[in-house]
């Protein structure tokens, strides 16, 4: 019978570990099987009408991201005490920046481009998901565009 000790943990842990040149090629190949392109609208939350009442604005970012866009049917997902029915999920690299109260544009879907009249905007809700290779954000359609 084998005795479980602080060094066979440690020693265990150490043998399943990922390093670091392993999580980038995870990275890396995740990032190629993105195959289509978005915009994040960044929420400006301090904008002010001329009657002084704030405002909901959101801004495009300049640069288009790669992402893996899947449209989803009948998923669920926690958004506060909510459970929101989603649309879609949003694969992007590790390194997006993002906020919970900014919006995706679709831009380029599986390597075409979508005219601008039939791009999609989409709310992020939930939790992102972080996994090794990308982060997952789930999406409902935006119907206030």
């Amino acid at each position: 019978m084998a005795v479980c000790t602080l060094e066979n943990t440690w020693q265990r842990f150490a043998v399943n570990k990922i390093s670091t040149i392993e999580l980038s090629r995870m990275r890396g190949s995740a990032e190629e099987t993105m195959n289509d392109m978005c915009i994040i609208s960044r929420y400006l939350p301090d904008e002010v009408d001329e009657f002084n009442v704030q405002e909901d604005n959101w801004e495009d970012d300049i640069e288009e991201i790669i992402c893996g866009f899947k449209i989803v049917q009948n998923k669920e997902a926690m958004e506060g005490s909510e459970v929101v029915m989603i649309d879609a999920e949003l694969r992007v690299p590790y390194d997006v920046d993002f906020g919970r109260r900014d919006k995706i544009r679709i831009t380029y879907r599986l390597g075409e481009f979508i005219l601008r009249a039939n791009q999609q905007t989409f709310r992020i809700v939930g939790q992102p998901i972080h996994g090794h290779a990308a982060v997952v954000l789930k999406l409902v359609r935006d119907t206030e565009v």
